[in-house]
């Protein structure tokens, strides 16, 4: 993934998790992701793989197709 994806798809997570109301917290419970991991991830300082962007969609309650919208 490029730098500027990275960084849009942080957002995103974190555009989704507060619309739903959800804390960093408690998606760290649902996803068993460490608060420091998805931090970096919805700040643009990490990029994630396959896997966690799966995890992060279910935790999150959504498809990956809602997750990636607008990117």
């Amino acid at each position: 993934m490029s730098k500027d994806i990275v960084t849009r798809f942080g957002a995103r997570v974190k555009q989704v998790r507060t619309e739903k109301e959800i804390t960093q917290m408690e998606l760290c419970y649902r996803t068993g992701i460490e608060q420091k991991t998805l931090s970096a991830l919805e700040n643009g300082r990490m990029e994630p793989c396959l896997k966690n962007i799966d995890i992060l969609a279910t935790g999150l309650g959504v498809t990956l197709a809602q997750l990636f919208k607008g990117l």
